[in-house]
């Protein structure tokens, strides 16, 4: 049986090939996309989410999400104390980014839906006559307004599978990884819900890297997302080491691993659950995911935190995947 997931995602370089996996894979039902701001505005993630519809004729519903955060943009300095790192900038006189604002693909025919993505998240959740995984690869924005709006949707999701934060990696702040550092409230809500959430943190991201060798393998499967999917990888290799990543000739398709784990959790070979939070504060450590190993995790906060994966696993699966398409 299929598995009945709804996304969301903020377009960039990962997300895309995320979205090729999960509706090519043939192992979802994908009941939507919610795209939000992010990697990108929200024009640019939402005009990308099209486009890679359009490129693998997937027949997904995509509905427009938030513009930004909940409170971050009303707080005067809440992030003038962190060390934060650019995804995007100048290198010798030419543009540099990991997220390109648009991708090089022809303009979009088809139109997201006029429902806004809350609206439509929760009134999906509170008709679906089986629960429902969410799988956010982007902000948490959406998911805690709704949790906000209608707390009823918990019973009617059957886990969280998120994409978000890190326990001994971080890449946006010194403590803090992106989604979470976009939006700590969010996540502090999601997280202290009460619905089971898998975490698939950047240190399991960063234990499958992916390098030349496997974007080769992604483009030998001869489709035209495979060729995209390829060219995506090479850019977010090329661009990282140009912008001074410490990882040499490889990066991490983080929002890939999150979906794939939904399908086949053997691709994460170590989760643990424990005890967790999110800062919210203003200071050095905004956004960064903590845990407390003293404390054993309750039932009432059923958080798991996935620490390390199978790169070849990761690898094989997603060709498998774009040899379909």
């Amino acid at each position: 049986m299929k598995k009945r997931i709804i996304l969301g995602v903020d377009t960039g370089s990962d997300d895309a090939v995320a979205l090729m996996y999960a509706c090519m894979s043939q192992e979802f039902e994908v009941l939507g996309v919610m795209v939000s701001y992010g990697n990108q505005p929200l024009a640019y993630t939402l005009k990308n989410t099209l486009k890679i519809r359009e490129l693998i004729g997937g027949s997904f519903k995509v509905y427009k999400g938030s513009a930004g955060p909940l409170v971050a943009d009303l707080l005067p300095g809440s992030r003038l104390n962190t060390d934060i790192q650019s995804f995007e900038g100048i290198v010798d006189g030419k543009a540099v980014a990991v997220h390109q604002k648009e991708f090089d693909l022809p303009e979009p025919e088809g139109r997201e839906e006029r429902t806004p993505a809350v609206i439509w998240l929760i009134d999906t959740l509170m008709n679906s006559r089986e629960p429902v995984t969410l799988v956010p690869v982007g902000p948490l924005t959406d998911i805690a307004l709704a949790l906000k709006i209608e707390p009823g949707i918990c019973n009617q999701i059957q886990e969280i599978v998120c994409m978000g934060g890190g326990v001994h990696v971080a890449n946006m702040t010194p403590c803090a990884e992106i989604n979470f550092y976009n939006d700590p409230e969010a996540a502090k809500i999601v997280l202290e819900s009460g619905i089971k959430t898998t975490l698939i943190t950047l240190d399991a991201t960063h234990s499958s890297w992916f390098g030349y060798e496997e974007a080769g393998r992604i483009r030998k499967t001869g489709s035209l997302a495979g060729a995209f999917a390829a060219d995506l990888l090479i850019n977010r290799i090329d661009a990282a080491n140009r912008l001074g990543a410490r990882a040499v000739k490889k990066s991490a398709l983080h929002d890939v691993l999150a979906v794939m784990y939904v399908s086949h959790p053997e691709v994460v070979t170590e989760v643990v659950r424990q005890k967790c939070d999110v800062d919210v504060g203003h200071g050095y450590a905004r956004g960064g995911l903590f845990t407390d190993d003293r404390a054993s995790a309750s039932a009432e906060n059923p958080v798991y935190i996935a620490y390390r994966a199978d790169r070849d696993r990761m690898c094989s699966l997603l060709e498998q995947a774009l040899v379909r398409a």
